[in-house]
């Protein structure tokens, strides 16, 4: 069953379920707020609606996916840039969970939302995920995840994901890569809430 986008989006976000699972649905990355009726409450029972029907009853997780200060600025100056990021943080997870999960074809969900400020409301872009606590496979079936507590591995498929998309872009050199590469303390970071 597909319901339509206005029903699936709210505000920055978007949904990455696998579209084999029944109920679930994909809704395009880049949503506008209009896109809800708020006016007259129809929207907010719509959006209770949709999670009832596309969070499945299964374990989730939240993380937050940080980059270091020196990127931040490509973002700043091109905002299209966020997308990527977002798209990055869903890659990450998805290869983090199909590395350590013996299904094939195996994909988790996840509720991607991107936020472009810090504590003190300067820019900060940052992913906060809310993510399904193990994978999707077969005919809907799922399987959990055994817990992970260094979220180091996860860390370094999102460093990749990142300076991938940047080379990709023309946005950054190789020569900031290999440097960046070499610090100790990078700056990408996965915090699990």
């Amino acid at each position: 069953m597909a319901l339509p986008v206005s029903g699936a989006a709210i505000a920055g976000m978007s949904t990455c379920w696998p579209s084999h699972v029944s109920g679930a649905i994909s809704v395009h990355p880049v949503i506008r707020r209009e896109s809800l009726n708020l006016g007259n409450g129809f929207g907010v029972s719509l959006w209770s609606l949709t999670c009832e029907e596309v969070l499945k009853a299964v374990p989730h997780r939240h993380c937050v996916f940080s980059i270091p200060k020196i990127l931040r600025r490509y973002f700043l100056y091109d905002r299209s840039l966020l997308f990527g990021l977002s798209r990055c943080g869903w890659e990450s997870l998805k290869v983090f969970f199909q590395e350590t999960l013996p299904e094939e074809a195996a994909v988790p969900g996840a509720v991607v939302a991107i936020q472009s400020f810090g504590d003190f409301l300067g820019f900060n872009p940052h992913l906060h995920i809310l993510y399904s606590d193990g994978c999707f496979y077969g005919e809907g079936l799922f399987r959990v995840a055994h817990r992970f507590d260094p979220t180091k591995p996860l860390e370094e498929i999102f460093r990749h994901k990142v300076f991938k998309m940047l080379l990709s872009k023309g946005k950054m050199t190789e020569d900031l890569v290999d440097m960046l590469m070499k610090w100790r303390h990078a700056g990408f970071n996965v915090f699990r809430v």
